[in-house]
């Protein structure tokens, strides 16, 4: 019976897990040859390859109406944990995302001083919530193991949790566990699942611990005795302290669900007879009140999570007020009212994608679109949403289907700023937790395709059994479309693999050489030195050789003038920049960020660059005697300008017109 309490099967079980050790080798080839530099056309057609045997099967399976619940839950976390590997595979010896170096040097300062909230240079904010590095470095002196491997292993816990706990709240959600599987399914589809929430990264702790705040609350809030809420407010506690979004999603969340209750007019108000039926095969339905209130706790939830941003994360409410959410407002307004072009889609991050990449993005998108209101009338169909009827007047839904309707129907709101440059980082941010009520919906509509009709007769019931099989294959087509498409929403085409261990310009990720540079200013400059540096090369110098670099933000002045000019030396004194570290490459190609810059986002052709950086502009500082070569390997140089930083030596060009010839220096007494 679906959903029922049978076994697994053992020929299906061979099957995934074949599947799905032949599509991790797939992925480990595409990896292997992309390193090697071969064909990266070549090599992403072998990595599809793995992913859609990864995909497939496990879909083709979930959705299919015999299959046991336990083994759907366990076919969804096998699923979880292989894509988890996928990342793995990309990076199998160090963090390498831009995000995971963040959050290693948050690890590095806690095992080093013994102290939290140390100063982090590459984001500030994220030292002031230091769950994620705090529990890192604690399994690190705990076990010996490497932060990497402890990083490793933290996540892929938080991987499985929310694997679970968004399997089994869906289940509640929508009484199926072929429904929830379908959610599941649609949840692993959303843009950031494959490489962004798989990563080092603090969100990624977070999101699963309120993902189980939510499912526990809804399983032990009519159980008597102080151990739920104190466990409750302890996971709470740790969401607050580990990441600020995740941490107001949550409250907001649960604001939305007592909310809900009350205006259903009940505690948890049911569709028409659904009030004392359980989710089948789990002998449990979702709690009809209890003495553990969500109003409670969502409260609690918000005074911390307030209390921690306002009193404890100064930092957090100028990273996410004026350095993203203003920003990506200001540029959606400006594009609306027709002062700014509409942004390119698929722009940045180095190679150009082929049509195919540009259209599924396109596809997922219109698929989700088309599949919401089928999705929401089924739910308003099946009793879930309030609704007006003839006999008894207006009459209760589902207090947690009303919610999940509530955060579906955001979700083409979520996709309008991805007209501008600035607003696509965040509206793919939002789709880790608008996924969550986007999946329990279209879980709903794909659980009632595939259920076959009731009544018919054995003829009948066979046919209805094969097409019912055939509707099973044809949804899990649609979300394979689905989860293609949104992974090249979600990820630039010549980000899907790791870099060529020798690139021809300049690279998108750390290079060896640069880490020994990092390594070389540590033991011979001390640590905490002030550095200017591009963007890709201070994750290395901030982790690895534990500098101070300057925000991305203010030093671009630095590097871009051709000259030492009064530009170079005020910014050099006012960021008091004691080191500059050039990377020749920069002059080789343009750069592969996803936002197309050498340093920052607001340095001058962000976006457009028509060529490489102009070289002049790494040459002035060989050019003045007021800088000093410390090191130099290959196409890497550190220079000493404590000179100018403290006033000592003012480089000509930066006295006027009046002043000396280029290259003369005017030492102050």
């Amino acid at each position: 019976m679906a959903g029922g309490n049978a076994g697994f099967s053992r020929r299906w079980l061979a099957a995934v897990l074949g599947c799905t050790a032949m599509g991790l080798g797939c992925v480990e080839s595409a990896d292997a040859a992309s390193r090697s530099g071969r064909s990266y056309s070549a090599a992403v057609a072998i990595f599809w390859l793995g992913l859609v045997v990864i995909f497939v099967p496990v879909a083709v399976r979930v959705l299919t109406r015999e299959v046991s619940r336990r083994e759907r839950l366990s076919l969804v976390v096998l699923l979880g944990v292989a894509l988890y590997g996928v990342k793995i595979l990309g990076s199998p010896s160090a963090f390498t995302f831009a995000d995971e170096y963040i959050h290693l040097r948050n690890t590095e300062d806690i095992l080093r001083t013994g102290h939290l909230f140390g100063l982090n240079p590459l984001l500030p904010t994220a030292a002031y919530y230091p769950g994620l590095a705090a529990a890192t470095a604690g399994l690190v002196d705990l076990t010996g193991l490497s932060t990497f491997v402890a990083g490793l292993l933290i996540i892929g816990a938080a991987r499985v949790l929310i694997c679970v706990c968004l399997f089994l709240v869906a289940e509640r959600v929508t009484r199926s566990s072929l429904a929830a599987a379908a959610a599941s399914l649609v949840y692993t589809a959303n843009p950031l699942f494959l490489f962004w929430s798989s990563s080092f990264s603090y969100e990624d702790l977070a999101l699963p611990l309120a993902a189980f705040v939510v499912w526990w609350l809804g399983r032990t809030r009519e159980q008597a005795g102080r151990l739920v809420p104190t466990a409750t407010v302890a996971v709470i506690a740790a969401v607050i302290v580990t990441h600020h979004v995740s941490a107001f999603a949550l409250m907001g969340l649960l604001a939305a669900w007592w909310l809900a209750e009350r205006l259903a007019g009940s505690a948890a108000a049911e569709p028409p007879g659904a009030a004392a039926r359980p989710v089948a095969g789990t002998g449990v339905g979702w709690p009809a009140g209890g003495r553990h209130s969500i109003g409670l706790m969502a409260l609690a939830v918000g005074a911390g999570a307030a209390a921690w941003f306002h009193f404890v994360a100064r930092p957090a409410g100028s990273y996410l007020w004026a350095s993203n959410i203003f920003p990506a407002l200001k540029q959606l307004g400006s594009v609306l009212t027709g002062h700014t072009a509409l942004r390119q889609p698929y722009s940045g991050g180095g190679a150009v994608p082929p049509a195919w990449y540009v259209l599924a993005g396109f596809a997922a998108v219109a698929l989700l679109l088309l599949a919401l209101p089928p999705a929401l009338h089924r739910a308003v169909a099946a009793g879930f949403l309030p609704r007006r009827s003839g006999h008894a007047g207006r009459q209760g839904g589902h207090a947690p289907a009303v919610v999940a309707v509530a955060v579906a129907v955001v979700f083409p709101l979520t996709l309008v700023p991805r007209l501008t440059a600035g607003g696509g980082a965040v509206s793919a941010r939002t789709s880790e937790y608008v996924f969550t009520g986007l999946g329990c919906v279209l879980g709903l509509l794909a659980g009632e395709a595939i259920r076959p009709r009731r009544g018919k007769s054995q003829r009948q019931g066979s046919l209805a059994t094969l097409a019912g099989r055939r509707r099973a294959l044809a949804a899990a087509a649609v979300v394979t479309a689905i989860f293609v498409g949104e992974v090249t929403v979600g990820t630039p085409y010549g980000q899907l693999l790791p870099e060529s261990s020798r690139p021809r310009g300049y690279p998108r990720m750390v290079q060896p050489d640069v880490v020994s540079a990092a390594e070389w200013a540590r033991g011979h400059l001390g640590i905490n030195r002030r550095f200017g540096v591009d963007v890709i090369d201070a994750q290395a110098l901030a982790v690895y050789g534990e500098q101070d670099t300057v925000p991305e933000i203010s030093v671009w002045p630095v590097f871009f003038p051709e000259t030492m000019n009064d530009t170079v030396v005020h910014t050099i004194r006012a960021l008091k920049v004691r080191y500059v570290f050039v990377d020749w490459r920069m002059t080789r190609s343009r750069p592969s960020t996803p936002g197309s810059y050498y340093f920052s986002p607001y340095e001058p052709h962000t976006g457009g660059y028509g060529g490489p950086f102009p070289g002049a502009s790494l040459r002035k500082f060989a050019s003045t005697a007021c800088a000093h070569l410390v090191y130099q390997s290959g196409p890497l140089q550190i220079f000493d300008v404590r000179l100018i930083e403290n006033g000592s030596c003012v480089p000509a060009v930066a006295r006027g017109p009046g002043g000396a010839a280029a290259g003369d220096v005017v030492v102050s007494p």
